[in-house]
């Protein structure tokens, strides 16, 4: 029986140790990417290489895919030219994480083409790839789901198949919201011991001897720290972004559960910030500001009539932009409007709620004016990645 050929395009940090593991379980394995270094980093004995997707496409009966961007996949697949390259009967795995709606979309076209169509996201990493170890969150047909076993039995030890296409990509999504969740509540808690003045590895371990123990705990904290390797998750930067995509996409999950949706941001929006700080750090540039302390030196300015520590929170080409419809833009202007409001008698605000997301942070305020009259409004502070406001907007309540 001959084998089958199993072409894989992407031959990152995840769809490399897959397209190993598939040539050490029988398959006849063509690995295909754009960069040179990807390429000759596969050296996998016994397989083939090659820049042409079309090539790789042609030369398959599988073709996988992991690549990092939704950009990449639409550009890659959305003419449809690589399933008609595939030819009837082929099949397509894609182990990207994208928005499930590309992944249906793209499944339509394959099946235009005779194509069939499995949407596989991965947990695991590289080790468990090489391992056959990998959980796997399947969508497709079933018919498709048992073309394609040979190759998910291959490379995992738990398939979970959850319903048609796009369902792989929202496991894979929820299992990355509950991970980088995860990730910023640890990179947190350490941050605050080494704050304490606790040594941090030392710290680490106690938590991991007991019941604060976990898989985020030994690898969070690790992650905000100075970082090497091959491809784009070998830097801070490049792990921000490919975090930050799926938690992008998570926004967009179609969930009447906004408040547990909403407190999951919040932490991953957490893990997000702190890497950027880390890049920073990396780089020898100042250390951001934490946007929510950041407010309250907003306040603290403003009840102390302190015009240089209030206007040094912004940024230099930032927005004030006020109930009654007049805006502000930029330091000099904001700081003329300023001085003249607290000449007047600014009103004294007494901050309440707070709501942290990831298009900044709204305060309601409880205003009293000069006459001792009372205002209701409610701030919405955004921020630049060196945590300075780039937008205030006040908006009246009640």
């Amino acid at each position: 029986m001959s084998k089958l050929r199993a072409g894989f395009i992407g031959l990152g940090s995840m769809g490399a140790p897959i397209a190993r593991r598939l040539a050490r379980n029988g398959f006849d394995v063509i690995g295909c990417d754009l960069s040179d270094e990807m390429l000759a980093a596969f050296d996998e004995p016994g397989t083939h290489k090659t820049k042409d997707p079309l090539e790789a496409a042609r030369e398959s009966d599988m073709l996988g895919i992991c690549v990092r961007t939704d950009a990449q996949l639409e550009s890659l697949c959305g003419d449809g030219a690589l399933f008609a390259a595939l030819g009837e009967g082929g099949t397509v795995i894609l182990h990207s994480t994208v928005a499930p709606e590309l992944a249906q979309k793209l499944a339509a076209k394959a099946k235009d083409h005779g194509v069939g169509f499995v949407d596989v996201g991965v947990s695991g990493g590289g080790p468990a790839a090489i391992e056959g170890q990998l959980s796997l969150f399947v969508g497709a047909d079933p018919a498709d789901v048992e073309t394609a076993r040979p190759w998910l039995e291959a490379i995992g030890r738990n398939l979970a198949h959850l319903g048609p296409v796009g369902r792989g990509q929202e496991g894979k999504l929820l299992n990355n919201l509950i991970s980088i969740a995860n990730y910023g509540m640890s990179a947190a808690i350490v941050d605050l011991g080494v704050d304490m003045g606790f040594d941090r590895q030392q710290l680490i371990d106690a938590f991991n001897a007991g019941s604060a123990q976990s898989f985020a705990l030994r690898v969070g904290p690790g992650m905000v720290q100075p970082r090497e390797g091959t491809g784009a998750t070998g830097s801070l930067k490049g792990l921000h972004d490919l975090l930050k995509k799926d938690v992008d996409h998570c926004r967009e999950l179609d969930v009447s559960e906004t408040t547990a949706l909403s407190a999951l941001l919040a932490s991953c929006d957490a893990m997000l910030a702190r890497i950027r700080r880390a890049a920073a750090e990396a780089e020898g540039q100042p250390r951001p500001n934490d946007p929510s302390a950041t407010v309250d030196a907003y306040f603290a300015a403003v009840r102390a009539k302190d015009m240089d520590a209030w206007i040094a929170l912004f940024a230099e080409d930032a927005r004030y932009a006020l109930p009654n419809g007049q805006s502000f833009q930029g330091k000099p202007a904001i700081r003329e409007f300023q001085q003249m409001v607290f000449g007047s008698g600014s009103p004294f605000p007494t901050p309440g709620a707070r709501f942290v997301g990831a298009e900044g942070i709204a305060v309601e305020i409880e205003a009293k004016l000069p006459d001792g009259t009372v205002r209701n409004t409610t701030n919405h502070y955004r921020f630049d990645d060196a945590g300075k406001i780039t937008s205030l907007t006040v908006y009246m309540r009640g």
